[in-house]
């Protein structure tokens, strides 16, 4: 669903628009209106919108102004623009300025629509697609592609009691006690099966786990992930996190974040 900005100095012509998208059938989820360029940069700062829909003719601030606002504080990367004037060098300056789109008013309603459902189709598209990418990088960075029914029984119970306690302080003697094996006997049997050593794959794993909790809930900072994982100390798990995936938390949160 589209988030939309409306930025228009014209009362009626801003309540206009607002009435048509809310009325009719389009993808939009929350419509933010703003009265001025300066209006809209102060409410900026806390909605970040999939699209801004602005007048080109403003006092103070033209549409085209804002816009190059927006993008130099990366506020918005989409724009449409309004005018009552089918003039060639606006349609060239919006070109420069990346706009998607250039209406003119008095709106047509059909013209709208196509651009707001053309809009929500493709950033679906781009969600499904980050989607995908976060669930390669979680697949191939993080974990390898283990072989479990070639595993031995000892070492089967073993990743279990990992994937159960991977939040809490494991070490090999604690293994030894849960197997009833001796601890270097436990790790000589778990690199032969694995190709791994027994803390090589419980950081993996805390990776593995680590990442899905930035997916799923973007509010958690990285001191509570850390503690949630398994790690007491926020700079070891900066320093196994970029080790294992070769990316700091901070930089997989950034790129593979769903808005």
């Amino acid at each position: 669903m589209l988030k939309l900005m409306i930025v228009d100095d014209e009362p009626l012509i801003q309540r206009g628009l607002m009435n048509i998208i809310e009325k009719g059938s389009t993808p939009c989820s929350k419509i933010v209106s703003a009265c001025n360029g300066f209006d809209a940069l102060k409410k900026l700062e806390k909605f970040r919108p999939n699209l801004i829909i602005t007048d080109i003719e403003m006092p103070e601030m033209t549409g085209l102004e804002l816009i190059k606002n927006v993008q130099a504080k990366g506020f918005c990367d989409r724009f449409v623009i309004l005018t009552g004037y089918d003039d060639t060098s606006y349609l060239r300056q919006a070109i420069r300025s990346k706009v998607i789109d250039y209406l003119l008013k008095p709106i047509n309603k059909t013209e709208l629509y196509d651009v707001l459902n053309n809009l929500s189709v493709e950033l679906l598209h781009e969600e499904n697609r980050e989607k995908e990418s976060v669930t390669v990088s979680i697949a191939d960075s993080s974990m390898p592609n283990l072989e479990y029914s070639n595993m031995s029984k000892n070492v089967r119970v073993i990743i279990k009691y990992i994937e159960e306690h991977y939040n809490q302080d494991i070490s090999l003697d604690q293994l030894a006690d849960h197997v009833f094996l001796h601890p270097n006997y436990i790790s000589s049997l778990f690199k032969k099966d694995t190709g791994l050593t027994f803390i090589h794959y419980l950081h993996l794993y805390r990776i593995k786990k680590a990442k899905e909790l930035m997916i799923k809930d973007k509010e958690l900072s990285f001191q509570q992930i850390s503690e949630m994982v398994g790690y007491e100390n926020v700079r070891h798990f900066f320093n196994v996190f970029k080790k294992y995936s070769g990316e700091t938390p901070g930089k997989f949160r950034e790129l593979y974040k769903i808005h």
